[in-house]
């Protein structure tokens, strides 16, 4: 398992180098930029750092997460100020802003790993952040609700599940024995039960959200070949 881990995070690495190099070598309409360019970069990088954690690997989990950060503030502030400063995206690529609001909780997961699952100050930072970029895409469900369907809505499915994997790793160590004064088993005992009926809301709600979107794009993709049938017929 571990060679497969290696593997996979050489193989990040070429592919966020080469895409980098890319951006420097091409010119490009800053149009066409959109949130979907964090995955090369940001999202492998903080894969990387929770893979390498996970293993024990701190040195090497730390390491990517760093670079995550980086291409996090690099990449985040240009997508934000095209998205504010010039025309509005095409509604096809719309849903791909969901992935603006993944990188705290990806990080957050990423360093979960390398710190052994304590609750410390950089955890709190990235939930501060985590929750507000969290309310950023609640402010726009209106605007993703009018859209039609398309298999870009898969961009959400990436964010949800990081931050509902975050969520949990918060509710679990908040309601964990010492996480809090006072007595430590009434705080136990209290969010056992808390922690219980939200790790419960939060897993329906990302399951739910996953699943609708697949069964919705297996329609699609069925409607879609029934038109191309139709059109050569």
């Amino acid at each position: 398992m571990q060679g497969v881990v290696v593997v996979f995070m050489v193989a990040a690495l070429v592919f966020g180098s080469w895409s980098v190099a890319q951006l420097a070598l091409r010119m490009r309409d800053i149009d066409t930029l959109h949130a979907g360019y964090f995955l090369p970069t940001v999202a492998a990088a903080f894969i990387a750092g929770q893979s390498a954690g996970t293993f024990g690997w701190t040195t090497l989990s730390v390491a990517s997460i760093g670079v995550g950060l980086l291409f996090w503030m690099l990449l985040g502030a240009l997508i934000l100020g095209r998205m504010a400063f010039r025309p509005a995206l095409p509604a096809r690529l719309l849903p791909t802003f969901a992935i603006f609001s993944a990188p705290p909780a990806v990080a957050g997961n990423a360093w979960f790993a390398s710190n052994g699952g304590r609750l410390d100050t950089l955890e709190t930072v990235l939930l501060g952040t985590f929750v507000l970029l969290i309310l950023v895409q609640v402010m726009m469900l209106a605007t993703y609700w009018r859209l039609g369907f398309d298999l870009g809505f898969w961009a959400f499915t990436f964010t949800a599940a990081a931050s509902g994997t975050y969520a949990l790793h918060w509710i679990g160590g908040a309601a964990a024995p010492g996480a809090g004064t006072g007595s430590a088993m009434s705080l136990w005992v209290s969010g056992a039960w808390v922690s219980g009926f939200a790790g419960t809301g939060i897993l329906a709600t990302v399951t739910l959200l996953i699943g609708s979107i697949a069964v919705r794009s297996v329609g699609y993709l069925v409607r879609a070949h029934a038109r191309s049938t139709q059109a050569r017929a």
